[in-house]
């Protein structure tokens, strides 16, 4: 009886031990050899430079990451669909990625229209939605425990502008907003943060397309505004605007917060876009001295790309963690595990390389690093 029993156990051991490890049992996305993320971006469009820019970044750090043998012995393949900023494109190529591309997880969408179409269809499906590339108030709250936020929101990037023009002696302020769901909200939020810091602020709205330039102009002119703050994320709009009231003599300092497609914006206006102010939620690419900033220009000129931006430096910083996650998760990889793992990575236990990120089980919203920069000649930038 215990020898028929032996073989018997020898025969069904090679049945079990392949049915436990073949990829139909494992998790979405997950086989023996590689993870497969979704991305959905304006590859084409008013963000496609950043976009791009944000992808390139990302796909140095995973790419370095596959030469090193991947995670666990697995490779990082990521699935780009182009939504051209349109938010019912992004909400079908979301399905799209989850229930024909059978992805792990979502990964760096840009924009808040987009990523808020995709959020419902992402957290319905249980899929981690991680790093997108908006401070959109709606993305941050209320908590959603498949969310993963590793940028400051837009409240606390014109807060902080806020403090520092008016600690300058600045106190009017004109806010140019985007007549969407991104421009109403952040409006919401620069209201509240100018009654907060007790700043005179007057708020206009002008077309998506940017053509109502002149009437935008004239209140701009009739407020005495000081300060005009250009919150679109349309580069185009914002130029058409720069140089509209520069051509009636406006002296006034222009700002911006970080989705505004800085690079993009700086190569369309050219001389005009000296001294403009910009937020930045990542670190200045051109600071050696800071070891994170340091490894991103290494890799980067590894991967062949000599034009170092903020928007690619976000995407390095998104692809880092989230492989910092996946190796947390260890190799029985499930997205529980992964949202647990995520969970786990903090300033005690993570090397940031100098920018500090901060998960927790209550806390999906990684850090609050702001700074400034400004435009100079050439679409180069100083800190």
């Amino acid at each position: 009886m215990q020898e028929r029993y032996r073989n018997w156990l020898f025969r069904i051991l090679p049945l079990l031990l392949a049915w436990s490890f073949s990829p139909v049992h494992a998790e979405t996305g997950v086989t023996n050899t590689r993870i497969l993320l979704g991305q959905s971006a304006g590859l084409s469009g008013p963000t496609a430079q950043m976009s791009r820019q944000l992808l390139i970044g990302a796909r140095a750090y995973f790419n370095k990451i596959n030469k090193q043998g991947g995670v666990h012995g697995r490779r990082i393949e990521l699935v780009t669909r182009d939504d051209r900023y349109i938010p019912s494109l992004a909400a079908y190529n979301t399905r799209q990625l989850i229930e024909n591309d059978k992805v792990f997880a979502l990964f760096g969408f840009v924009g808040l229209p987009t990523s808020q179409a995709a959020l419902s269809v992402a957290a319905k499906a249980r899929v981690p939605f991680f790093a997108p590339m908006t401070g959109g108030a709606s993305v941050y709250s209320p908590f959603n425990r498949y969310v993963f936020t590793l940028r400051a929101s837009y409240a606390d990037e014109y807060l902080y502008a806020l403090r520092n023009l008016s600690s300058m002696g600045l106190r009017k302020f004109a806010l140019v907003y985007q007549q969407d769901q991104y421009g109403v909200s952040v409006k919401q939020a620069v209201e509240s943060s100018a009654r907060e810091e007790a700043v005179d602020l007057v708020t206009i709205d002008i077309d998506m397309d940017g053509r109502n330039v002149e009437p935008v102009v004239d209140k701009v002119l009739a407020a005495r505004s000081e300060v005009v703050m250009l919150l679109s994320a349309n580069y185009l709009t914002n130029a058409r605007i720069v140089r509209a009231l520069r051509g009636r003599g406006y002296l006034g300092q222009f700002f911006a917060i970080s989705f505004v497609g800085q690079k993009a914006l700086a190569e369309e206006l050219g001389d005009l876009a000296r001294g403009m102010l910009v937020t930045q939620v990542v670190p200045f690419p051109w600071r050696v001295s800071m070891p994170l900033v340091a490894e991103y220009r290494q890799c980067m000129s590894e991967a062949g790309y000599q034009d170092l931006t903020f928007s690619s430096l976000e995407g390095y910083i998104a692809a880092r963690v989230l492989v910092e996650g996946l190796r947390r998760a260890r190799r029985d990889l499930t997205r529980e595990k992964l949202i647990r793992a995520l969970e786990s990575i903090n300033v005690r236990n993570y090397d940031g390389g100098g920018y500090a990120i901060n998960f927790s089980p209550d806390n999906h919203n990684a850090s609050l690093f702001v700074d400034m920069a400004a435009m100079t000649s050439g679409a180069r930038f100083l800190n």
